[in-house]
């Protein structure tokens, strides 16, 4: 029986060093490793901050790409005009506007689209430079479609279709004077970004002298904080007349 034991406790022995040795080939040479060796802290590495391999997305545009987000805006509001208002006039077959303005500028379309996913792949934004033209344009549609709300349907309609009917009859000359010559054009155009080369100078306010009224006296304070408040005087009686009441001296008879 002892004999047994003894086996016994020598098998248990020899799989659990079996059990522990097949653990440690099983981990990594830097697992083992680190099983050696104390663990070392870790926050001085988590203390530093992560740098970001991509550039900063630049802030401004340059002529070209300004000029292309400009036409890219009207063709983008000629699309969400011709979309919504066609059962409002459908007379002035607004989404066929739309259709002719762009087959007729395809090349000058073509470019400017070229131009704005040009401009994100430089900026190093990340992601692919066509998806992300894509988004702002689906973001720029669902804009003017806010804003279509917001004006209301009918008057939407009544006054943008007819900027699509002017739009149709632009040439191309028209055109690049309304999205890169603000001058000429007369229009102040809207940009997700400004322009690189103009220089916005911010001033402090000026500062005006302005009059100020003389301050009012202050009131004078009150004396005695516990004084009782005076009584109302009772009205005065009318006073007699001596001269109505007579005297004993005055009635005598003499």
């Amino acid at each position: 029986m002892s004999r047994q034991r003894a086996a016994l406790r020598h098998s248990l022995k020899a799989l659990t060093g079996a059990a522990v040795l097949g653990a440690l080939l099983a981990l990594p040479a830097s697992a083992g490793a680190a099983a050696k060796e104390p663990a070392k802290p870790v926050a001085a590495k988590a203390a530093r901050p992560a740098k970001s391999s991509a550039p900063a997305t630049p802030a401004c545009y340059n002529r070209a790409e300004h000029a292309a987000e400009q036409l890219m805006r009207m063709h983008t509001e000629m699309m969400v005009v011709g979309l919504t208002c066609r059962t409002v006039t459908p007379d002035k077959k607004p989404f066929d506007l739309y259709q002719d303005f762009s087959v007729k500028n395809r090349a000058l379309l073509s470019s400017s689209e070229a131009s704005l996913i040009n401009f994100y792949k430089r900026s190093g934004s990340g992601g692919n430079a066509t998806r992300q033209f894509d988004m702002f344009r689906t973001e720029l549609a669902n804009e003017i479609s806010r804003r279509a709300a917001t004006i209301g349907i009918p008057q939407y309609c009544a006054n943008f279709v007819d900027r699509s009917v002017a739009a149709k009859d632009l040439t191309a000359d028209d055109l690049r004077t309304l999205t890169s010559d603000e001058k000429n054009a007369g229009l102040m155009h809207l940009a997700s970004r400004p322009l690189c080369d103009v220089k916005v100078v911010s001033n402090p306010d000026p500062v005006f002298a302005v009059a100020q009224a003389a301050p009012a006296p202050a009131a004078p304070k009150a004396t005695t904080a516990k004084a009782k408040p005076a009584k109302a005087a009772a009205p005065a009686k009318p006073k007699q007349k001596v001269a109505a009441a007579p005297t004993k001296q005055s009635v005598a008879v003499r």
